[in-house]
């Protein structure tokens, strides 16, 4: 009897010797995965949007209070992109560049750490591969905003004295992939026989597997020190021509996709540099694309 209330008592030691772990917009594809990953290692806290909104300060400012994390990660931002400009331009104010805003605002020096969020869409029209130390010039609201909101984290959380690191992730995929991503949409539309309209033209774009990217979080919450202050790229070099997509899928799947390319006059290659990444951890190892594919396509129709 002993023994078992013995054990009791070591998990709850365990349990409460965790580190508190906020991860906002947790809801999301990259948030699903993220989950699955840290659960035994921290204590996660998962609100969803109706019970943390971050466009709601005072709230926010409460619940931080409140919580006193000792982790941040932020996953709040808009993937639903509006097609009329003016629309999209007050989404992505909102939901991407306000919510960071009113983080960075209410956080207090309880949190030692914020990993954020950003966005390869940052770099937009600079050189290639995109470096960290590069001045971003972003061409989409979504990347413009994601810019602007590292601008204020940086120049805040300066002032405060907390850590944190701006990821700059390639383009990632996975299961339970984003609908509205084109990668999303092609796998969405072969589960569920629909017809889809690309607009592919010749860009070649930077891919990561999802469960890379959740491992490289959790190598950066584990490390001895979090004086990291910076921005990260995190890039697996999986260079793909978004052409040669719908193909290889139906490869794998071994069925055919009823798609049409229609042409595209807003092409952008998007490669990131992972030199940074590599120093940081030299032994890490990335998944093989087509490996890795062919477990997300297995996933989502259940072969």
């Amino acid at each position: 009897m002993k023994l078992k209330t013995d054990q009791i008592t070591l998990l709850r030691m365990k349990k409460k010797s965790k580190k508190k772990v906020l991860i906002t917009g947790s809801t999301g594809f990259i948030g699903f995965h993220l989950k699955k990953k840290l659960n035994l290692k921290f204590k996660l806290f998962t609100p969803n949007k109706k019970k943390l909104d971050l466009k709601k300060k005072r709230n926010l400012k409460s619940y931080l209070d409140k919580l006193k994390p000792d982790i941040i990660i932020n996953l709040a931002s808009s993937t639903i992109f509006k097609k009329k400009i003016k629309s999209e331009k007050n989404n992505q104010f909102n939901n991407t560049y306000l919510t960071n805003k009113n983080l960075v605002d209410t956080v207090n020096n309880n949190c030692k750490f914020i990993i954020f969020f950003g966005s390869i869409e940052e770099y937009g029209e600079c050189n290639l591969p995109y470096g960290e130390k590069m001045e971003p010039k972003p061409k989409s609201f979504y990347g413009k905003y994601k810019y602007k909101a590292y601008l204020y984290a940086k120049r805040k959380l300066k002032k405060k004295k907390i850590n944190y690191i701006w990821l700059r992730p390639s383009l990632t995929y996975g299961y339970k992939d984003n609908r509205e991503r084109y990668l999303g949409q092609i796998i969405n539309a072969l589960k569920n026989d629909q017809k889809i309209i690309l607009h592919p033209g010749d860009q070649v774009r930077d891919y990561i597997y999802v469960d890379d990217l959740c491992k490289i979080v959790e190598l950066l919450l584990v490390s001895k020190t979090y004086k990291f202050n910076s921005v990260l790229n995190v890039s697996a070099q999986n260079y793909i021509k978004l052409v040669s997509l719908p193909k290889k899928v139906e490869i794998i799947a071994n069925q055919k996709i009823n798609y049409q390319f229609k042409k595209n006059n807003n092409e952008i290659n998007m490669i990131n540099s992972n030199k940074k990444l590599k120093r940081l951890f030299p032994n890490l190892k990335f998944s093989n694309f087509k490996r890795s594919l062919e477990t997300v396509i297995k996933q989502e129709l259940k072969i």
